[in-house]
């Protein structure tokens, strides 16, 4: 990448920390005159302010490429993959929510079966409708079985959400449980359904591209609810969880 789009990072960074140049200069020791150099592309960023920076987990390779996230650990990952991991190692027992079997059509002669399978903690509730706050301790909603056949890969990409809101009726309803393959690409979401983390939280919607305008546009399918136009620099003011994979039912 070229050095606008560096400065234009970096001014990225300094808006979603809130903070004025004056008080960035000041956090990072830096002088302000060193940053208007860097913010417009007259320099490089020097190696030391680069390491401090650093040390509040940007990631300096999305600041050089433009490629990955702002920030180089994301405390929501942290979250679900420790309740997976909590479910995988933990030993069945009463205290454990309880798990789901689902009936899948078309049936065949062949019964469930659970050595062919795995089972994943559903985490939580995804908002359809306005994004719902991350909050640090989540009240597991329970666990579902699903056929490994189902889901190719890598288990550890899948996250399972269950739907609280009809902003995406009548494709997904509330209380549908979704299967998210985690995939942080926005151009491999465009025209798919994602979970996208925004600064109030979690939502899903269709993911749609405008190219021309350098924006994306979070589309629900109920039109009683309001289109989310993100940011025009598209790893600032949101973090794509992945697309779905999977959508259950139950009735």
């Amino acid at each position: 990448m070229n050095k606008p789009t560096i400065g234009h990072r970096l001014s990225l960074v300094i808006k979603a920390m809130r903070l004025k140049d004056y008080q960035f200069a000041e956090k990072y020791g830096i002088s302000r005159a060193s940053l208007s150099r860097y913010k417009s592309s007259e320099r490089y960023p020097d190696p030391e302010f680069l390491e401090v920076l650093s040390r509040d987990k940007i990631n300096l390779h999305w600041l050089f490429t433009g490629n990955g996230s702002m920030y180089a650990k994301d405390e929501f990952q942290e979250l679900i993959q420790g309740k997976q991991a909590q479910v995988r190692t933990s030993s069945p027992d009463k205290s454990n929510p309880p798990t789901i079997s689902p009936i899948l059509h078309p049936l065949n002669s062949q019964d469930f079966d659970p050595t062919s399978s795995i089972t994943f903690p559903i985490v939580g509730e995804i908002a359809a409708g306005p994004p719902l706050e991350i909050r640090d301790e989540w009240s597991q909603v329970g666990q579902i079985q699903l056929p490994l056949s189902f889901l190719p890969g890598n288990p550890k990409q899948y996250t399972v959400f269950q739907v609280n809101g009809q902003s995406m009726e009548p494709v997904i309803q509330h209380q549908d449980i979704v299967v998210i393959k985690n995939d942080q690409s926005w151009e491999k979401a465009d025209g798919k359904i994602a979970v996208v983390r925004t600064d109030d939280g979690l939502t899903i919607k269709k993911v749609q591209i405008d190219h021309h305008r350098q924006k994306i546009i979070l589309q629900p399918f109920n039109i009683d609810y309001p289109v989310l136009v993100l940011d025009s620099d598209w790893n600032y003011g949101a973090f794509l969880i992945g697309t779905i994979a999977l959508q259950l039912r139950f009735f």
